[in-house]
């Protein structure tokens, strides 16, 4: 029968041994100033050492001492009686060295002193020593914190059979429950270690298609009603008063204006009309082309707040500026917003577009409808105003109509106007558009459109 004794520590034969990485002996050493020799070394009965080198260390090396407790077993076989202490032994779980540190974190120290003032001026635990006794950092303990106190009983599991890490266990408890589950459930079914490791790309996955799926589905269920897209023939410097604008009301200006000489007079015009109409935190997505692009940029600074500058490019027929001897294929486009951003509102999205075909039957600079939506779903939601003040061909209006946004378009060409009505009436749900106040049938834009040509 193995029985427990005082022993001489030079006695003690301690021989090869297999574990190599010692830890913090020094650490070790305190904990048992301070809280005892919670276990034993064990020695078989002639004082070879079975196991307990580290504490045996500690007593010997750091805290000087002579005599060491020690459980004696007879056992032939030493390096089985290592194996064992080392291998079959069950480590703590993660959410069991929470409880363990916790429980650490509320310990009082006193016990039967006697100093009045002491037992006065007794304080807890603090975190990082309680950490410091338990064995692991104080990132991994306030990781493990979080799962134990947010996460699903399932996500605990798992971080406590090794299956999902900390850190990610961590991330995870952050999420809706539904998020959990499905991470769970991924995390089950995983085949791989490399699976298991991903699962926080797997998760960004499923919360990106479902913020996809939530956004088509307000889409679809936003107002299609003639009053959410309004077309107007004037200046957009006239559009304020015309439309009946407010200022600070607009979410969103997303427009593709004239790239030639010919409209750089009114550059600053649309910088003031912009900074007047969107709301704070609003964004403004311009296609500004590359011709004298400084002297736009200038402009739009002194109103806006620069954010990014984006590209769309195009396969296909190109472009040639003679005079530099250059062939373009893409257009840049520049995000600027109203005071501060608000990037939380918006999407994740892609600064270079491609496009894959010309779309020019309504307008010779019409943009792509794909792209328009693209950017819109990347800085809008539905149901947000959004003012296209160069209607041109009307693709932004098109656009919005098709994703339920509310939109406020104008051109100073009748004929563009005209032709935008007939591109929503042919495109919208509803026969009947509204136009510069006026609800137009099928007739009267029959008409309009003869009387133009």
């Amino acid at each position: 029968m193995n029985s427990t004794t005082n022993i001489s520590i030079s006695d003690i034969q301690i021989g090869d041994r297999f574990r190599k990485d010692l830890g913090d002996i020094d650490g070790l050493a305190q904990s048992i100033t301070e809280d005892g020799l919670l276990q034993p070394i064990g020695v078989t009965p002639d004082n070879r050492l079975v196991f307990g080198y580290r504490r045996l260390l500690a007593f010997r090396d750091v805290l000087k001492r002579d005599e060491i407790p020690a459980v004696v077993i007879d056992i032939d076989n030493l390096a089985r009686g290592e194996y064992v202490e080392n291998t079959f032994r069950k480590d703590l779980t993660a959410s069991e060295m929470v409880a363990i540190t916790d429980a650490l974190r509320s310990f009082t120290r006193g016990g039967d002193r006697c100093s009045e003032q002491y037992r006065n001026n007794v304080v807890a635990v603090t975190k990082k020593r309680a950490c410091e006794i338990v064995g692991w950092k104080l990132d991994k303990y306030d990781d493990a914190k979080k799962v134990v106190q947010l996460a699903i009983p399932e996500l605990v599991q798992l971080m406590d059979e090794e299956k999902v890490s900390l850190h990610a266990a961590a991330r995870l408890a952050d999420e809706p429950e539904d998020i959990q589950k499905e991470a769970v459930k991924r995390v089950e079914a995983a085949t791989t270690a490399a699976e298991r490791r991903g699962i926080l790309r797997t998760v960004n996955r499923i919360k990106r298609a479902r913020q996809r799926a939530e956004q088509r589905r307000a889409e679809c269920e936003a107002p299609d009603t003639s009053e959410s897209i309004r077309l107007y023939h004037c200046s957009f410097q006239k559009l304020t008063e015309v439309a009946g604008l407010k200022p600070a009301s607009v979410h969103c200006v997303l427009t593709d204006i004239p790239f030639g000489n010919e409209f750089l007079s009114q550059i600053n015009d649309l910088a003031q009309f912009v900074g007047e109409v969107l709301a704070e935190g609003g964004v403004f997505v311009c296609y500004v082309g590359q011709h004298k692009l400084n002297e736009k940029i200038r402009a739009f600074d002194q109103h806006l707040n620069y954010q990014w500058m984006g590209t769309s490019r195009w396969v296909g027929r190109c472009n040639q500026m003679h005079s530099l001897n250059v062939v373009s294929n893409s257009i840049p486009f520049v995000v600027y917003t109203k005071g501060e951003r608000a990037p939380s509102k918006w999407s994740k999205w892609i600064d270079t577009l491609e496009c894959d075909s010309r779309e020019k039957e309504f307008h010779e600079w019409q943009r792509p409808l794909a792209e328009m939506e693209t950017l819109l779903r990347s800085f809008t939601m539905p149901g947000d105003l959004v003012v296209d003040p160069c209607g041109g061909g009307f693709t932004t209006a098109a656009a919005c109509q098709n994703l339920g946004r509310k939109c406020i378009s104008c051109d100073s060409d009748k004929a563009n106007v005209v032709v935008g009505r007939q591109r929503l009436r042919s495109e919208a749900k509803e026969e009947v558009v509204e136009v510069e106040g006026e609800k137009i049938g099928p007739a009267s834009v029959a008409h309009l459109s003869h009387e133009m040509v």
